[in-house]
């Protein structure tokens, strides 16, 4: 006799999705005003309107819940339109302006996850493994950009590739952008107007053609 399977109907995984979401939902915004250290279970269960135990079955612990949280970053910034972007560059000045709008996406829209996944690798050795791989991604995107910018014949004579690429990884890290941000009181379109100036005059050869 063949073994039986439960059903599940769409409906019954449609709840499933919708309850797994507002749990994570929750602990986003319950992590970027408390800090994920101070933030219990029981305070994302409630948030979410959901038992405990319901918030184990749908996602489990504390630490998978900030793992969970990670893939929620590129969904908020539409990251392959952003790649794209970058890919489609015709001209050094035009590639600058595709990583400052880039860097600037991030963390306007997905700053909290982001401060929140630093604040989590502290404790949590699975997310700082996670962050490690985050965080070298990003430098290899920026080799990525300056070895186009060499195809491109833009990128200054007097700069080796390497110091260029370390350059721009630190001029569009994270940390550096949000303190013109936060400490300093800059706007965002001020913080993304800078980048492009500042990355311009590091990277670009001058007399560089323009972007039309």
């Amino acid at each position: 006799m063949a073994e039986s399977r439960p059903y599940e109907s769409p409906r019954r995984q449609k709840q499933a999705a919708e309850t797994r979401r507002a749990i994570l939902l929750a602990a986003r915004q319950l992590f970027a005003e408390q800090g994920y250290a101070a933030t219990s279970l029981a305070d994302i269960a409630r948030s979410a309107d959901v038992s405990v135990p319901t918030l184990y079955a749908s996602v489990g612990s504390k630490a998978q819940i900030g793992l969970a949280l990670v893939p929620f970053v590129n969904e908020e910034v539409d990251m392959p339109a952003l790649d794209a972007a970058q890919e489609a560059a015709t001209t050094g000045p035009e590639l600058i302006r595709a990583i400052a709008h880039l860097v600037r996406q991030l963390n306007e829209r997905a700053g909290d996850l982001i401060r929140t996944s630093t604040a989590m690798a502290l404790v949590e050795p699975d997310l700082a493994a996670v962050l490690s791989t985050a965080r070298n991604y990003h430098r290899e995107g920026q080799r990525v950009n300056i070895q186009r910018l060499i195809r491109l014949g833009a990128l200054r004579k007097d700069l080796d590739p390497a110091t260029a690429a370390a350059i721009l990884s630190t001029m569009t890290a994270y940390e550096v952008f949000m303190l013109y941000i936060e400490q300093e009181g800059w706007t965002f379109d001020q913080a993304e107007a800078w980048l492009v100036e500042s990355l311009g005059r590091l990277l670009l050869e001058p007399g560089a053609p323009a972007a039309v």
